[in-house]
């Protein structure tokens, strides 16, 4: 009886959301560009107090972001993508019309 069953095995890594220092993976990195360009490219010390300010600030709203929601960016797109409305069409035949 126990020969008919299958089993998956799945890795946790597959079910883990991908997270870089507590934040979304491709947020943090370009948090890291900016405040890179920001610290040792302009080489002034107004720019890499601003790029200090922007990390801390980045880096709070980052982490805070993906404690409520690891993959917001994504479901965040997706749901300002969605209509409010969406007509209905009783038929194929139906007329087209556009929703504002």
């Amino acid at each position: 009886m126990d020969s008919d069953r299958y089993a998956v095995v799945l890795h946790e890594s597959l079910n883990r959301p991908r997270l870089l220092l507590g934040g979304e993976r491709e947020l943090m990195l370009m948090l890291f560009v900016v405040v890179g360009v920001f610290v040792f490219s302009l080489h002034q010390l107004w720019a890499a107090a601003v790029g200090v300010l922007v990390w801390i600030v980045g880096y709070w709203a980052l982490t805070a972001a993906a404690k409520y929601d690891p993959m917001l960016s994504r479901t965040g797109a997706r749901h300002l993508r969605q209509r409010a409305y969406y007509p209905a069409r009783a038929t194929p035949f139906a007329r087209h019309r556009e929703v504002k």
